[in-house]
């Protein structure tokens, strides 16, 4: 997986929420997982026509409290069905795991980020090293980047993959049957 992302900006406010803003509620209580069917409702509680608007690449700037709520993960498979990048002023830690867990590239702490940015700029963002660059502004700043570990989770396409290719690798070592 690639983490350099360059795209534009999608800019949201603070307190966005799984259930609702993100994704309708029945997704979470019919417990749906397949990307394909959960992408063309992502963030269309905030704008209903942002699947069809959103490409792939395209970075999600958001202020505090991404994804608040109950911590479904359904909200973060819309993400990552479109392929988009998050960078965000703070996220609640179950989300931030189920944004992992789905494969989704994330800065979760970048104070002062929605000041930055503005929906329609051309951003790049180096997930890896944390640099983010506003193109259309010529300004960037640097935020932590997440360790390697997770970084691995989400550049094999999240916790599925991972816990496959653990699985695999105990095997081999004659670690598990």
């Amino acid at each position: 997986m690639d983490f350099l992302y360059e795209g534009n900006c999608w800019r949201f406010g603070e307190n966005v929420g799984i259930d609702g803003d993100m994704m309708p509620l029945e997704f979470a209580l019919t417990r749906e997982l397949d990307p394909a069917v959960l992408g063309p409702h992502f963030m269309t509680g905030l704008d209903p026509d942002f699947p069809s608007k959103v490409a792939r690449g395209d970075i999600i700037v958001a202020g505090r409290r991404f994804a608040q709520g109950n911590p479904h993960i359904q909200g973060l498979i819309g993400a990552a069905a479109h392929g988009v990048g998050l960078v965000v002023e703070s996220i609640p830690r179950g989300s931030f795991r189920n944004a992992v867990n789905a494969g989704v590239p994330i800065l979760p702490s970048c104070p002062g980020v929605t000041e930055m940015a503005e929906t329609g700029d051309r951003l790049r963002v180096d997930f890896r090293t944390g640099l983010f660059q506003n193109l259309t502004r010529g300004t960037e700043a640097r935020f932590e980047p997440l360790p390697d570990s997770l970084l691995e989770t989400i550049a094999l396409g999240g916790w599925k993959p991972a816990i496959a290719r653990r699985i695999a690798r105990m095997r081999a070592e004659g670690a598990l049957p």
